[in-house]
């Protein structure tokens, strides 16, 4: 596939409730809303012609000013090396309304973009994290590297697996190359193939911080306990 600048973009201020990505646009209406943080990593289809990615990335650029959006990235990973739990393609969206409601029209406009998308799609996965979130986060605004993982755990991972490497992976977070670090399960719960349990959101204030905590000593130290007990891995890194 011919390669595809990296597109980053900030969103208008202010507040969005859940677009219903797993419950539907008619439950997420009727709930209350919390702060949300969904990223969604995908890669388009090899017949997909740079035309076409390049239109609906724009359309999304463009949604990321509609009302209410609090912030908003889509970009294209960056390091050449294959392997095959990297995607080609991230967007991160951010709404900051606890308690408040959104406007249907915007919540079905993004529902049926967020449907053209994935039909130019060969693969998706997606994780949505709620809870107190920085204003304007998902712009990643100073950041120079976004690093994201999602991952799931065997089902026989026991509680006691899973809690060693939570806690192994937020250690990295206090390494001093990081710039900030977030470690979260999702706040939806796996009914659908593309979503994930966990996810992993690094930031770093330049490409070689990135790549020394790539490197690091105790980062190689966990991935043979991460990988025996991990059932699905996928992650990007996005050069801003």
């Amino acid at each position: 596939m011919p390669h595809r600048r990296d597109i980053l973009v900030g969103g208008a201020s202010a507040a969005l409730a859940p677009f219903a990505l797993l419950a539907g646009v008619t439950g997420a209406l009727a709930e209350p809303v919390s702060p949300r943080l969904e990223t969604r990593l995908f890669n388009f289809k090899d017949d997909v012609s740079p035309e076409a990615a390049a239109e609906i990335v724009g359309k999304m650029k463009a949604f990321a000013a509609s009302p209410g959006v609090g912030g908003f990235m889509i970009g294209r990973n960056f390091i050449p090396d294959p392997f095959p739990a990297r995607f080609e393609w991230l967007y991160m969206i951010q709404f900051d309304a606890p308690g408040g409601g959104a406007d249907p029209a915007v919540l079905r406009r993004f529902e049926a973009l967020r449907g053209e998308l994935s039909s130019l799609c060969r693969n998706e996965v997606q994780c949505d994290l709620t809870g107190p979130t920085p204003p304007r986060f998902a712009d990643a605004a100073g950041v120079k590297v976004r690093h994201t993982v999602m991952f799931d755990f065997k089902p026989e991972a026991s509680a006691e697996d899973q809690a060693r490497n939570v806690e192994a992976i937020r250690t990295m977070g206090r390494l001093p190359m990081v710039k900030s670090y977030r470690v979260e399960r999702s706040a939806n719960s796996p009914s659908s193939p593309t979503q994930m349990q966990w996810q992993v959101i690094g930031d770093f204030a330049s490409v070689q911080d990135f790549r020394a905590y790539s490197k690091a000593p105790v980062h190689l130290a966990i991935r043979e306990d991460f990988t025996a007990h991990t059932a699905r891995v996928a992650f990007l890194d996005v050069e801003l």
